[in-house]
């Protein structure tokens, strides 16, 4: 799992839940933490008014590609599409299941 030369790590991901879903969030949280185990762990999650949030840490050798494509797969098994979007924390750009290939 670790990164090649090359390859961009992340250490922490912010998923926002801010549409329907068919699951419960704590549903979510424990497809990610079975997903990322030895690589990485839900740390945090929030509702309010506009959604919810998960908040994932991850180990610092960890590229960011094997992350976010263990995340979509979880959001895309779970059946929760756009209803999510994902951060990485790298940057500012918020990426949702159908703009990640």
């Amino acid at each position: 799992m670790n990164s090649y030369p090359g390859e961009v790590a992340v250490d922490f991901v912010e998923i926002w839940l801010d549409g329907p879903i068919p699951v419960d969030r704590d549903d979510v949280e424990d497809a990610l933490n079975e997903k990322l185990s030895g690589i990485g762990e839900v740390v945090g999650a929030g509702t309010g008014e506009s959604g919810s949030n998960l908040d994932v840490e991850v180990e610092e050798d960890v590229s960011k590609k094997v992350v976010l494509d263990r995340i979509f797969s979880v959001l895309s098994e779970l059946g929760i599409g756009d209803s999510a979007r994902v951060r990485p924390g790298d940057g500012d750009v918020w990426i949702r299941l159908s703009e990640w290939s």
